[in-house]
């Protein structure tokens, strides 16, 4: 079976988990990587360390799994998609039915100001292809975990009135994260997916460096030591 008889297939057994009312016992919801202007340089990679921390907040939330980063990256493959580009709608359905989610978390970053991003979240029912949840938060360059966890609890919020769901917010971190490192960070991921562990440990590395106590990368770091 190829890989993606596998997703598909995997995708099959998901929504035939369906209940009769159109819900899930325990929704499965993916992160794509949100929309940037190219124009904006080096934070399209911004994207790609965002959806990593998304996922990573989401996780634990409660009564639904949040499908890896890794999963995305094998449908992309795929479909021959790249990290830094944009998608259209039909895309991003195509996508979430290939991963198998019931619920697909999209996006925009914009830059509205030199010191700020506003990032700007919707998420579809794969059931219904309807938007059932929108969020927006604006993070500021000196600070961007902040805003992202502002974010997260919005989101937390909207899929669990739309799944009908008890679902729970992390608690809030202490840590400060700056734009430059968390681009940087992105980076980092990229060439990992992009089998290049010299690059990405290498970058890993200075994330680690201007910002120790970011637990994320520092496991990302391990994990590529091993």
């Amino acid at each position: 079976m190829t890989r993606l008889a596998s997703v598909a297939a995997f995708a099959l057994a998901t929504v035939a988990a369906a209940q009769p009312d159109g819900g899930v016992e325990r929704p499965v919801v993916s992160v794509l990587y949100f929309d940037v202007d190219e124009k904006l340089g080096d934070l399209t990679m911004f994207r790609i360390g965002l959806a990593e921390m998304l996922i990573t907040d989401l996780a634990p939330s409660g009564n639904i799994t949040v499908v890896e980063r890794a999963r995305l990256e094998d449908v992309m493959g795929e479909l021959k998609l790249q990290a830094t580009k944009n998608f259209d709608q039909k895309t991003v359905v195509q996508i979430g039915n290939m991963i198998g989610a019931h619920y697909q978390i999209a996006g925009t970053i914009l830059k509205p100001s030199k010191d700020s991003l506003l990032i700007e979240a919707k998420v579809i029912s794969l059931l219904t292809t309807k938007v059932v949840v929108t969020a927006r938060a604006r993070i500021t360059s000196d600070d961007i975990l902040d805003g992202e966890q502002v974010l997260v609890a919005k989101l937390i919020a909207g899929l669990g009135d739309a799944a009908k769901l008890k679902l729970e917010s992390p608690p809030k971190k202490a840590v400060k994260l700056k734009l430059d490192t968390a681009v940087k960070y992105g980076q980092a991921l990229a060439a990992k997916d992009q089998k290049d562990p010299g690059k990405a440990k290498g970058l890993l590395k200075e994330v680690v460096t201007e910002q120790p106590d970011f637990i994320l990368a520092r496991m990302d770091l391990a994990a590529l030591a091993k």
